[in-house]
C-alpha cells in the first residue's frame, strides 16, 4: 500500500494504523466511500472509538478523514513530481529512480550522514526520520567511530551494504569530503545533496541531487533556503522509496 510512509512518519497508534489501511485499501481499489460501520466492522472496533480517533487525529468526524485520505491518495504522486522538478535543478525520472533502487539494494546495511555546521543538523533529521522508517542509521560521529573500529581490525572486506548521505553547499567542505572520501573507501555508495554540481562531492558521488543551484555558494542573501530545501526533497524521495514499483513506471 503506497501511504506505508504516512503510516511511519506519524506514529499511530496500532488502531489508528489499523482504521487508516483499511481507508486506504478501499480508496485504492477505486470502491466508492466505505461508511464508518464498515471499518469499525473490518477492524473489530466500534463507530464511536473511531470517531473519538478521528478527533484525536485533529479532523471533525470519520468524513473529514475519508476526504483528507482520498484527496492525498489521489494526488500524492503528481504533486511529488512537481515537488522534484521545482526543487531539484538536475531532476529525472532515472534519478530517482537510482534512488529507490541504491536504498532498496542496501536495505540491511548501514546508513551515515555527514555535513557541517547547519548541514549536520540537516544530517541529523535524516537520521531520525531513516530511524523510524527501520533503516539503521547513524550521524557523522558515529561514522568517526565506526572508522576507527574498522581500521584497529585491519578490516580487509568492505562494507558492501553501506549508504553515506552527504550535504554541503559549496560541495567542498573539506570535513565531508573527506568522510566521503573515507567512505568510498571502504565500499560506500554515496547519494548528496548540494548547490554545485560541479564540485569535488558531486563528482564523488553515486548519485547527486543539486538543490538551489549556483555557481559560487557565498551566502549574501536571506533568507538562505537550501536547508529546507534539501528537507522537502528528502521527504519526497522516502516517501517514494515507500511506493509500489509499478506506480513509479
Amino acid at each position: 500500500m503506497k501511504n506505508n510512509y504516512f503510516l511511519l512518519t506519524n506514529l499511530l497508534s496500532e488502531d489508528e494504523r489499523k482504521v487508516i489501511t483499511s481507508i486506504t485499501s478501499h480508496i485504492e481499489r477505486g470502491e466508492k466511500r466505505v461508511g464508518i460501520q464498515q471499518i469499525a466492522a473490518e477492524n473489530y472496533l466500534s463507530a464511536a472509538s473511531i470517531v473519538k480517533m478521528c478527533k484525536r487525529l485533529g479532523f471533525d468526524g470519520y468524513s473529514e478523514l475519508y476526504y483528507h485520505l482520498s484527496r492525498q491518495l489521489l494526488s500524492g504522486e503528481s504533486q511529488t513530481e512537481e515537488t522534484f522538478k521545482t526543487l531539484i535543478d538536475n531532476y529525472s525520472d532515472e534519478q530517482i529512480r537510482q534512488f529507490r533502487a541504491l536504498l532498496r539494494e542496501r536495505r540491511g546495511g548501514k546508513i551515515f550522514t555527514t555535513g557541517e555546521g547547519f548541514s549536520n543538523i540537516v544530517g541529523g533529521y535524516f537520521v531520525q526520520r531513516l530511524s523510524i522508517c527501520g533503516f539503521m542509521a547513524f550521524s557523522n560521529v558515529h561514522f568517526y567511530d565506526y572508522m576507527l573500529f574498522q581500521e584497529s581490525r585491519q578490516a580487509a572486506v568492505k562494507e558492501e551494504n553501506a549508504v553515506m548521505f552527504a550535504i554541503s553547499q559549496s560541495g567542498e567542505t573539506a570535513p565531508v569530503l573527506n568522510d566521503v572520501r573515507h567512505a568510498k573507501s571502504h565500499g560506500h555508495k554515496i547519494i548528496s545533496f548540494t548547490r554545485r554540481g560541479d564540485s569535488s562531492l558531486a563528482q564523488l558521488s553515486d548519485l547527486v541531487f543539486v538543490i538551489d543551484g549556483a555557481k559560487q555558494t557565498l551566502a549574501v542573501s536571506l533568507p538562505n533556503l537550501f536547508f529546507g530545501h534539501v528537507i522537502l526533497v528528502f521527504e519526497e524521495l522516502m516517501a517514494s522509496f515507500f511506493m509500489p514499483e509499478e506506480e513509479t513506471q
